[in-house]
């Protein structure tokens, strides 16, 4: 069967008519209600195990089906996606939401009271027979325990977190899409011109630059009410549940220990040097004797040519095709199925994502192509993303569906690399010294930029919290700060590019952003293991499809890797430095440097 390179929502619904839609949302309701009945003015179920098995299996059967509300709402929030300048989407996107709340309250007495209870019935629980299949799920419940309000306050922050949080950042989102500009003489729209920034035409590329510089100017003073709302309202959040640390939830949530990510935030902040070094190397590399912040992704050499779709799906299909069959054919099959929305669209909102929801509910991948060299490794990113949602399907409860955000970047980031590398095998030296740069520019990216963007993230809060309110000028010099730490002298960080944290949706979300580089690194650990045997892809296939079934430390642990140890972090930088090292020798062989 052909690709399709646009969404084929119909499995959800037919459109934002269906009458479905509202016969689900009532579907659902009754469901949801059946259960808060059932339950709710019961306490058999938190002293005795079996009872307690027959309200998960009947929990599990609602979050696999319906959830509250989750069908309708996943798909009103997709098609929002393609379409953000539609309001009457909007708004039954924002009426979806409304119910998903209210029914979300009518069940919240099941995780609040189950966390409440005493540490020897905890400990009864875990250790019971009957409930092995829900074991991990009942710690991390257990886990939330001292962080969590009583049930009435609980259902007034759920109420609220969409008028006080979620329509800030729609806004911003909302309004950059709308954006457009002609470049080289075609519209194109916001999404298109922020990946037009990393083009190798001179012209285009100082268009696209200017074009952006302009949007986000007109957006400053919005975008500054937006990020100091969104910094208040996590603010108040964490002082109504006692957390020490604005990132403390997000650890919690992602079932790592703040330790692990402190250490390697440190151990990748310690060796800064080496994106210092690369960043030298490029700069020489493209004839000049500083990069400016918005030339720093401009590839280097031949491999910058326009790669059609159906081009970056083949490149993409031959990697997997090499390491698993099984992995390819899933891969074919997202694709030939419309769960992939390939190319940009005035209207569409900008970046790349995978989307999943009820295991009962198709995974999409979205995407804003545009034929650039990285847009083969987003799509490769995103399809990992796709592949682990897919693998998860095969073993797994809907309990336990989903993963954390720890071990989820582990498979993106895993097929990326494994396509980098192909892409790398076979050439000739001018090539391979241009993939590996490629490489390299990725490995910079998704390592030191985003621990240089979570120590923003965090310096943004400390900061709100002292000051009460940070100008779009203060946030600007902070992200300058920043930045600077990881990109060292070799890149030229101007005024104009002080507020380019506007279009970085990732701040607004909180904290995941150490997972890119987390991710990566245990990829690579992975790859090695990999290279020593291809058997060993049997074992990645099993930590890909463990989902949220136990710790990401546990899940590693199986493949012989210990994320707690500070050596572990080591050897993925240990292999970057490797890298550069040859691509450096190689540039010299060559006579570029």
């Amino acid at each position: 069967m052909p690709i399709k390179t646009a969404w084929d929502l119909t499995p959800l619904f037919s459109g934002i008519d269906d009458p479905k839609l509202t016969e689900t949302a009532k579907a659902s309701t009754m469901t949801v209600e059946a259960f808060a009945r059932k339950w709710q003015d019961r306490d058999d179920w938190l002293v005795n195990p079996t009872i307690l098995k027959e309200v998960l299996d009947e929990y599990e059967r609602l979050m696999h089906d319906q959830g509250h509300n989750s069908l309708a709402m996943y798909y009103l929030w997709l098609s929002s996606e393609l379409n953000q300048g539609d309001t009457q989407i909007r708004a039954k996107l924002n009426q979806a939401r409304h119910l998903a709340q209210n029914l979300t309250n009518k069940t919240q007495f099941f995780g609040l009271r189950l966390a409440r209870v005493s540490t020897k019935i905890q400990t009864e629980f875990l250790q019971h027979p009957e409930l092995k299949n829900y074991q991990h799920f009942l710690a991390n419940v257990f886990a939330t325990a001292p962080y969590l309000l009583s049930e009435a306050e609980e259902k007034i922050l759920n109420l609220n977190s969409g008028v006080a949080y979620g329509n800030w950042i729609q806004m911003t989102e909302s309004s950059l899409s709308k954006e457009e500009r002609e470049i080289a003489g075609q519209k194109r729209g916001f999404a298109e011109i922020t990946g037009l920034i990393s083009s190798q035409d001179k012209k285009i590329h100082q268009e696209a630059v200017k074009a952006f510089d302009e949007f986000l100017a007109k957006k400053i003073d919005m975008a500054e009410a937006e990020i100091n709302s969104v910094l208040e309202y996590k603010k108040i959040d964490d002082e109504l549940r006692g957390t020490t640390r604005p990132d403390q939830l997000r650890h919690l949530e992602d079932d790592l220990e703040t330790i692990t990510v402190d250490t390697m935030l440190a151990l990748v902040t310690d060796h800064f040097q080496l994106a210092h070094d690369f960043y030298q190397l490029k700069a020489k590399l493209l004839g000049q004797t500083k990069l400016a912040y918005h030339e720093r992704t401009i590839p280097y050499g031949q491999i910058g040519r326009h790669y059609e779709f159906t081009e970056a799906v083949a490149i993409v299909e031959k990697t997997l095709l090499a390491v698993s069959p099984k992995l390819a054919e899933k891969f074919k099959n997202l694709l030939t199925n419309g769960q992939v929305d390939a190319l940009p669209k005035t209207g569409k909102n900008g970046g790349a994502f995978c989307a999943h929801d009820l295991l009962s509910a198709p995974t999409y991948v979205f995407l804003n192509h545009t034929g650039e060299f990285k847009d083969v490794l987003t799509l490769a990113h995103e399809m990992g993303h796709a592949l682990n949602n897919e693998l998860m399907r095969e073993k797994l409860n809907a309990l336990d569906f989903g993963g954390p955000i720890s071990t989820a970047e582990v498979a993106s980031t895993l097929v990326e690399l494994l396509v980098a590398e192909e892409l790398e095998a076979g050439v000739d030296e001018e090539t391979k010294l241009a993939l590996l740069v490629s490489r390299l520019d990725d490995d910079i990216a998704t390592i030191f930029r985003q621990v240089s963007a979570y120590h923003f993230e965090q310096s943004l809060h400390e900061d709100f919290r002292q000051t009460g309110f940070l100008s779009a000028q203060n946030i600007g010099q902070l992200f300058k700060q920043k930045m600077t730490d990881y990109l060292g002298p070799a890149v030229s960080f101007e005024t104009q590019h002080e507020k380019w944290w506007i279009y970085w949706s990732h701040f607004r979300r909180y904290f995941y952003v150490y997972s890119y580089a987390s991710g990566l690194l245990i990829a690579k650990a992975l790859r090695n293991k990999l290279r020593e045997d291809k058997n060993f892809i049997d074992k990645i296939i099993e930590i890909l499809s463990a989902g949220s079934s136990l710790a990401p430390k546990d899940i590693f642990a199986h493949a012989g890797l210990d994320i707690g140890q500070p050596d572990f972090w080591q050897k993925g930088l240990a292999e970057t430095s490797r890298d550069l090292a040859t691509a450096v020798a190689l540039a010299k062989k060559l006579g570029k440097i």
